[in-house]
């Protein structure tokens, strides 16, 4: 293990939060309203529920292998070349992530704050941080996410200033949609969870592991607390036909309040949110370059670096059209999905394919 990327399984819990939450809860409230109204707070427990149970079977998969990352428990149960293939596609995915996360958020920056300015340009300037970063390590990219607090606390402490324009009679009837719709959305829900399957690239990193089961149940939890008052505080505030007409309806739910001195209170919390949002698309970036790097034994050179973020700038400029994004976004939706369920399959064998197990 490198020194750099060693992080503590509370640091590795921050990781994951900001990932998942970052970029996820900007789309989720006006989502889910098109799928099952005012209901979508029930598609977020449900869903909450699942990756919960998701984030500890991920977690004792991890630990029957004591200090092995998912590459080398690849190989153990299908096999080299198996598990080798298997690997591949597991970086395709954090690679076509980091590009869609990348793609989504200059379209948000340019959208909202900089309309005129070039793509190359903010993309360049998104990525400068993660270049820095991410030559540093696990380790450092894991503590700037403790600025990201600044962005959570400003936002709670927003929806409690404007509690007086929530109208919770918009919830109600509560089920109207429906079982079958509300068990359909979870698809839709998921997304804004993707991020809790990082940690099986990092395992070997975290230090203190008998804490990290956990720490990773506690990301989960939380990340589902903070997307249940975000999309309630959004269906309260719009309700249901509003809402599934807008497209950044968590944005929007920053407009409703003009603060006496500080006016533009929208342009504040949308500054300090771009953080998260970056430090989200980062988890993805970090976990695509570091699975590189293990894979392909590849040293950490100056060229590679430069190479990496190189093909990642270039790829994400492909298209910058938001519907084309969004459906991107809904493919990597759906493998992150498969990703998940993959890695529930892979504990199921582990009973049967015992080779590397760790035997108590």
């Amino acid at each position: 293990m490198s020194g750099n990327n060693n992080v503590t399984s509370r640091q590795m819990a921050l990781f994951t939060f900001v990932v998942q939450t970052g970029v996820g809860v900007i789309l989720l409230p006006s989502f889910l309203a098109k799928e099952v109204g005012h209901d979508g707070w029930i598609s977020v427990l449900i869903t909450g529920g699942i990756a919960v149970l998701f984030s500890a079977l991920i977690v004792i998969l991890l630990k029957r292998y004591a200090d092995k990352a998912i590459y080398d428990i690849n190989k153990l149960i299908f096999g080299k070349a198996i598990g080798f293939v298997l690997n591949v596609l597991l970086i395709l995915y954090l690679l076509v992530a980091s590009i869609g996360g990348l793609r989504i958020f200059v379209i948000y920056l340019r959208v909202i704050l900089m309309p005129k300015t070039p793509v190359g340009v903010l993309t360049t300037f998104l990525i400068l941080p993660s270049v820095y970063l991410i030559w540093e390590g696990l380790k450092y990219v894991c503590r700037f996410k403790y600025f990201t607090m600044i962005s959570y606390i400003g936002f709670l402490l927003y929806i409690a200033f404007i509690i007086k324009e929530l109208r919770f009679s918009f919830l109600l009837p509560i089920g109207e949609a429906g079982t079958i719709p509300i068990l359909s959305s979870i698809k839709t829900s998921f997304f804004s969870f993707l991020g809790l399957e990082l940690i099986v690239f990092f395992f070997p990193e975290i230090t203190d592991k008998h804490k990290v089961l956990k720490w990773h149940i506690a990301a989960s939890g939380i990340s589902m607390l903070f997307f249940l008052i975000v999309v309630l505080a959004s269906t309260a505030v719009f309700g249901e036909n509003f809402l599934k007409v807008q497209t950044l309806s968590t944005f929007n739910l920053t407009r409703i309040y003009n603060a006496p001195v500080f006016e533009r209170v929208d342009l504040y919390l949308l500054g300090i949110w771009f953080v998260a949002m970056g430090c989200s698309v980062r988890g993805y970036i970090f976990a695509a370059y570091y699975s590189l790097q293990k894979v392909f034994n590849l040293k950490k050179t100056k060229l590679f670096h430069v190479l990496f973020f190189g093909i990642l700038v270039l790829a994400s400029r492909v298209s910058q059209d938001m519907n084309e994004t969004f459906k991107v976004l809904e493919i990597i939706n759906l493998i992150g999905i498969g990703v998940s369920v993959f890695l529930v399959l892979c504990l199921l064998l582990s009973f049967i394919r015992k080779k590397g197990v760790r035997m108590r």
